[in-house]
């Protein structure tokens, strides 16, 4: 009884490489994990340096006064691009195809002005940071754009027959096959005309309503350093 434990027992001292065969056995077992850990880590570098880019690219965009307008007229335009182009593509009459071709000029028009409106209202906006100005400043920023700007005076025109215009374009659309993409963007550029024109009501009312509220600056008041005791009035 007292011999069985040591025939029934293996240990090392019989097997002098057993315990470094072990060890590299592990060691190999690791492996797979490391090397799935190597290319977790490869892949979330690259991940962050393609959001860091995206960011960097749209920053200018984003952190400026209007930013949510110029990407949603971006996301808008392009729809309405590639519905026309589309159906320029596939339409068998020509009668949709000059309504196809007009709404992409005037997506391509609308896309270039989000983008130059609130550049000039950054321009005017001038060095200072707009998360350190008032909204009565940006307001009154906005309005001198608005009356003076030439650029805008002319869009406003455009924006309005662009609405009016995508109007009276369905009936081009009705005795032709494949124009399914055209009704999209033609209500697309209705819907785009009623939402912007909104937009930019409550935009400006919201500066404006914010401004009214906000704690008025105080201006430092220079003061007249005299030297000497003042001369009296009857001398």
């Amino acid at each position: 009884l007292n011999a069985l434990p040591q025939h029934s027992t293996c240990t090392c001292r019989f097997f002098p490489s057993c315990r470094s065969t072990m060890i590299y056995i592990c060691k190999a077992a690791c492996m797979p994990c490391k090397a799935c850990d190597a290319a977790c880590s490869t892949c979330s570098k690259g991940v962050n340096e393609c959001c860091s880019s995206v960011s960097n690219f749209f920053g200018p965009i984003t952190q400026n006064p209007l930013g949510g307008y110029v990407i949603g007229t971006w996301c808008a335009m392009g729809i309405v691009i590639v519905c026309m182009a589309y159906t320029v593509s596939k339409v068998k009459c020509d009668e949709p195809k000059p309504v196809c071709y007009v709404d992409i000029a005037l997506a391509v028009l609308h896309t270039c002005f989000a983008y130059y409106i609130q550049r000039r209202l950054v321009s005017a906006l001038g060095d200072v940071p707009p998360s350190t100005m008032s909204h009565s400043e940006i307001a009154a920023k906005a309005r001198h754009v608005m009356m003076y700007d030439i650029g805008f005076c002319l869009y406003f025109f455009i924006f309005g027959a662009s609405f009016f215009y995508n109007c009276t374009v369905f009936d081009s659309f009705r005795n032709c096959e494949s124009t399914g993409p055209a009704w999209i963007a033609a209500a697309l550029m209705i819907f785009y005309g009623f939402g912007i024109f909104n937009y930019v009501i409550c935009w400006f009312a919201c500066q404006c309503c914010c401004g009214a509220f906000e704690p008025s600056k105080q201006q430092p008041v220079a003061g007249v350093v005299i030297m000497g005791a003042p001369a009296s009035a009857g001398r």
